[in-house]
């Protein structure tokens, strides 16, 4: 014998978490985009790619300009940079020769500074890029599976205890 109102209360269960199911994975999303971003600025400052902090804090979920897509499973992530030399710190560059950066040493450290009147004059060369977006990108893919889990436990367990 089949107790309907069980049958009952378990498909207004399944009607309302299918209801909530694309919001709660908007959110989730959401949250996802937060902890890369906070992966991609550790990236950065492990790289050693930060003096002034402008790289560090260039990045924005949805930003203009220098954009990557993440391909999470179905789930869409944009991560942009509203700096044009984002790409080139992450995939290296060619330097124009003959420019002149101003700055100064620190030891064998260079820091730029807009306003100083000592620098150096480049040589033509390939500076190698950091790759500090690619890590965070492996970093990111290794730890979605865990978080993808976690939430949709959650959010089952809010529905079917």
């Amino acid at each position: 014998m089949i107790d309907a109102s069980q049958l009952e209360a378990f498909a207004r269960k399944v009607e309302a978490a299918s209801a909530d199911l694309k919001p709660y994975m908007g959110k989730t999303l959401q949250e996802v985009g937060e902890e890369f971003l906070t992966i991609v600025q550790e990236a950065i400052e492990g790289a050693g790619n930060v003096d002034t902090g402008k790289l560090l804090s260039s990045f924005t979920k949805g930003g203009s300009g220098n954009v990557w897509n993440l391909d999470l499973g179905g789930l869409a992530l944009e991560i942009g940079s509203t700096l044009d030399y984002a790409k080139y710190v992450n995939d290296g560059h060619r330097q124009q020769p003959g420019r002149f950066v101003p700055g100064y040493w620190e030891g064998n450290h260079f820091r730029y500074s807009p306003g100083a009147k000592s620098g150096m004059v480049l040589k033509a060369s390939f500076v190698a890029g950091s790759h500090f977006f690619d890590r965070s990108v492996q970093t990111l893919e290794r730890m979605f599976p865990e978080m993808a889990d976690k939430a949709f436990e959650q959010f089952f367990r809010r529905y079917f205890g």
